[in-house]
This record gives structure tokens, C-alpha cells and sequence, in this order.
């Protein structure tokens, strides 16, 4: 099944299935960094913009935002909640090439993350292709130490009430199952049966940092433990749950 059916499927339910990074940014990371980068008279690029969950926050910092996205049906409901200065255009984000005018700051939150790393890699690629020299990306990526995190918390929380890791209910370790060892070794693991790409912190240098780009910052962006535990215990606190926030400049 393609991605963009795929995502055209998701547009309806899409505030059940897809976690909304917006909202759960407890410390306003992302925030902080976009308003960095605001300018009333230049375009951003929301490189996979969904159902426009980033709109409320780029549109009144910049003189247009360009969203763009591979389903029709989400840039639909996009554009219901979409203030004036938001354009759209539905591309696929993975194409050897997109065609798009270069800018000085884009924005690819949580976009690069499906079960195909050809895929995600291309999408990677391609954002930072569209970015003029001495403009920025902001990414935002699953973090695979995270997942490691969680899945370390949820075995103690059954330890502690008595039960082996081979007596947790399989289905809340299946993404650690043997046959699918070779997709976490890819860091694809499955969330609600969806496979998932999660980035590691030494994958990310090799992504974003060689002799054109460089890598100015990188952030925790931290959610609560309810976004991973149901009914987590209150004294269950730091470290919290996060995804990678990557700054880039391109330098060439």
C-alpha cells in the first residue's frame, strides 16, 4: 500500500492515529526554535504538513507558508482550519527531485517515519535540498533511545507488580519479537501495528552534517508518560519520553 493512500486513509481519524507533536511539546521547544527563524516577509516551507497541526504557529510568524503533503484528504482538512497567507500543493515528498522554489526555513515535523527508510531517507534529503545557503531546517524524528526507554519503564512497572518479562501480555512487547528483529535493527518499530521509523543520535550526524550541512543544535523534545504508559504511576517522571528536534544550516 502506497504512503499516500495510505495517509488518505488516516486524514479522518487522523487526530486518533497520529500524535499530535504540537501539542505534547511540554517545554515548547519547537516553539522557541520556529520563532527563532520568524519573518514577515518570507515564505516557510511545512515540508508533510498533514492536517496543518504546525499552522496556528507558523502563519503569524511568516509573510506565507507553504504546506505540502502526499494526501489530498489531509491538505482538505488542512484547509478548513488554514488562515490566508497558507498555500498548498500535494506532492509526494519522496520523488527524486521535488519542485519547489528554495527557501530560507523549513519545517519537517515527524514526516520521515514510515516503514521504508528509502523512503524516509529521500524525504530527509529533499527538505534539506530546498533550503538556500545559510537557510534552516528544523526536523523533527522519533527517537529510538526513547523507544528503548519505554519499553525498559514498562518491564519494570510489570516487575514491580510481579510479573516476568515472559508473562507481560505479548502484545505489549511485540515490537520486540524475533521475527521482527530485522526491521528494529532498520529502527522500524510497530506502534499500534504501524510500522514506525525511529532515528538514532549518532544516524542523525550521518544524516544531517557533511561538508554542505551542518547540524547547529540538537533537542529533547519531552512528552508526558501518558503519551506511552496507560495510567503510569505519578512517581514515574525524568527522564520523560522525547523525540529528536535537529537544527540545520546549510553552509554550501
Amino acid at each position: 500500500m502506497s504512503d499516500r493512500i495510505i495517509w488518505d486513509k488516516n486524514a479522518e481519524t487522523y487526530e486518533e492515529d497520529v500524535f499530535n507533536v504540537y501539542r505534547n511539546d511540554t517545554k515548547g521547544i519547537i516553539k522557541k526554535y520556529v520563532k527563532n527563524y520568524a519573518d514577515k516577509d518570507k515564505t516557510v516551507i511545512d515540508f508533510g504538513c498533514g492536517i496543518g497541526n504546525a499552522l496556528s504557529l507558523l502563519s503569524p510568524l511568516f509573510a506565507e507558508v507553504l504546506a505540502v503533503d502526499i494526501s489530498r484528504k489531509c491538505i482538505d482538512r488542512a484547509r478548513e482550519i488554514a488562515p490566508e497567507n497558507v498555500v498548498f500543493k500535494r506532492m509526494d515528498l519522496a520523488l527524486a527531485k521535488v519542485d519547489l522554489n528554495p527557501t530560507d526555513f523549513l519545517i519537517c515535523c515527524n514526516v520521515a517515519i514510515s516503514g521504508n527508510n528509502k523512503r524516509n531517507y529521500r524525504i530527509l534529503a529533499n527538505a534539506l535540498s530546498l533550503l538556500n545557503k545559510n537557510g534552516t531546517a528544523i526536523f523533527v524524528l522519533p527517537a529510538f533511545e526513547s523507544m528503548s526507554l519505554s519499553t525498559w519503564r514498562l518491564i519494570d512497572l510489570y516487575n514491580k507488580e510481579g510479573l516476568k518479562i515472559s508473562e507481560i501480555p505479548q502484545g505489549e512487547l511485540m515490537h520486540l519479537s524475533g521475527e521482527r528483529r530485522a526491521e528494529l535493527e532498520e529502527g522500524i518499530v510497530y506502534i499500534n501495528d504501524a510500522p514506525t521509523k525511529h532515528y538514532m543520535f549518532p544516524e542523525l550526524f550521518s544524516l544531517f552534517h557533511d561538508t554542505s550541512f551542518q547540524i547547529q543544535a540538537i533537542e529533547k523534545v519531552e512528552y508526558d508518560w501518558e503519551t506511552e504508559i496507560d495510567s503510569p504511576p505519578k512517581w514515574l517522571r525524568d527522564p520523560y519520553p522525547w523525540d529528536w528536534m535537529v537544527e540545520v544550516k546549510r553552509v554550501k
